[in-house]
């Protein structure tokens, strides 16, 4: 389960996918070229029931007259799911949580980077837990999958993985079906979401990472084949992405043309990524490669699902750092194992300082060669494949944008965490390390 917190996650689980068409962050009253909405208090509307003086053509006029009899009060509007009602009333239900204080989580003081589900901590003795609230139906998943999901993360941690557990409501659920969502209850970790930018940090999720991926492959043949069963949610209108990339192209050239503010961030996330179209058809449009058979996969292994807190001197260890979780398994499925060295091998590329990037992808390389994870020229499929997937998700956040007039304040977190500039950078490195093994 993802945890986002002032410490923890900032970019919510993404398989290449963008806001749910339907159920997208409201619109501003500005147009697309505006800057971003600035919040505002909310204004409180006037008691209907409280007596004026009456309003005369020449202006108010002080008049004795009998006090108005109070109208019958309205019945009190339910509270909705994800408020803080509601979530207090979900813990005690399920869980026999008796009135907790629950705040909503915060990334450095703001929402975290999410549009389908609301994160709420509990405060209470002890480390706390943490409440996950899928808020989007599009984003939903059907009850078996909670089931297998747990199952799955039970096999990873008789392997020694350490993947986050959910706290099984008081009927053995993982997850509970209420009110049209889905909520999970998990520990809180102490720790903090991995630095990618700390070279030692970016092994610990790495050195993590390699090993989630072989307890993945291991996981026993009935239960993948029950993942296999569990649909997952359509939440792009297209998901190909060479479709995705002509898309792309027409959006840049409109986005060009435009010269305010959220125009000039879609030109930038879009011109890397459009130029990098000959590489996708080169490496993945290409028939060739043998393909990998179907494993399990996290499918979302970007490093901010990693809480990590400092290793007290242990040389032995390997890494200055200990994985305490590995989180948001929203996206488990059956797939391409790539996939999850490709979310990895970005992890290593995103050290600061060009000698260390290239060390670190060396050895990230070498490790998944000596373990079996990788081919050697499988290399070269990496990046490609990480953009082709989230190639997707970007274009329609462009759409949002430039033609639905949808702003929402989490877009630019979204085209930092899919950067393709970024992962064309990556992508030669890795091509050069390849040569060096």
């Amino acid at each position: 389960m993802q945890q986002h917190t002032d410490r923890h996650l900032q970019g919510e689980g993404v398989r290449g996918r963008g806001a749910a068409p339907g159920h997208r962050p409201p619109p501003t009253s500005e147009a697309a070229t505006a800057d971003p909405p600035v919040p505002r208090p909310p204004v409180l509307p006037a008691d209907p029931a409280a007596p004026r003086p009456p309003v005369m053509p020449g202006g108010p006029v002080a008049v004795t007259r009998a006090a108005p009899s109070r109208p019958a009060a309205r019945p009190a509007t339910p509270p909705g799911p994800g408020s803080e009602v509601w979530v207090r009333e979900v813990l005690a239900r399920y869980w026999g949580v008796a009135g907790p204080v629950v705040r909503p989580l915060l990334v450095d003081g703001a929402a975290p980077l999410s549009h389908t589900a609301g994160l709420w901590r509990t405060l209470e003795p002890g480390a706390g837990r943490v409440l996950k609230v899928r808020l989007t139906p599009e984003a939903l998943r059907p009850p078996a999958f909670y089931e297998v999901k747990e199952r799955i993360g039970d096999h990873c941690r008789s392997q020694g993985v350490p993947v986050g557990a959910a706290i099984p409501a008081l009927d053995g659920r993982a997850g509970v079906h209420h009110d049209g969502t889905v909520s999970e209850l998990a520990p809180w970790y102490d720790g903090a979401p991995a630095d990618p930018a700390d070279p030692a940090q970016s092994a610990a999720v790495v050195h993590c990472g390699l090993r989630l991926r072989r307890a993945l492959d291991t996981v026993p043949g009935p239960l993948r084949a029950a993942l296999a069963t569990v649909p997952l949610p359509l939440l792009v209108e297209e998901e190909d992405w060479r479709a995705a990339l002509v898309d792309a192209a027409r959006l840049l050239a409109r986005a060009e043309r435009r010269g305010d503010r959220w125009s000039r961030l879609v030109a930038d996330a879009l011109r890397p990524a459009v130029a990098a179209g000959p590489l996708l058809h080169d490496q993945l449009g290409t028939p060739g490669r043998p393909p990998r058979p179907p494993a399990v996969i996290h499918s979302d292994l970007h490093p901010h699902h990693f809480i990590l807190s400092p290793r007290a001197g242990d040389p032995a260890a390997g890494t200055a750092y200990a994985v305490r979780a590995v989180l948001d398994f929203d996206n488990l499925q059956v797939g391409d194992p790539l996939l999850d060295l490709a979310w990895l091998a970005e992890a290593a590329g995103r050290v600061t300082g060009s000698v260390a990037r290239q060390r670190s992808l060396t050895a990230f390389l070498k490790d998944a060669v000596r373990l079996g994870l990788l081919r050697p020229g499988e290399e070269t499929l990496l990046m490609p494949l990480l953009m082709a997937h989230s190639l997707p998700v970007i274009t329609d956040i462009a759409e949002d944008i430039l033609e639905r007039g949808v702003i929402g304040p989490q877009w630019p977190g979204y085209f930092a965490l899919l950067s393709p500039e970024r992962r064309l950078g990556i992508h030669r490195r890795l091509a050069l390390a390849g040569r060096s093994l």
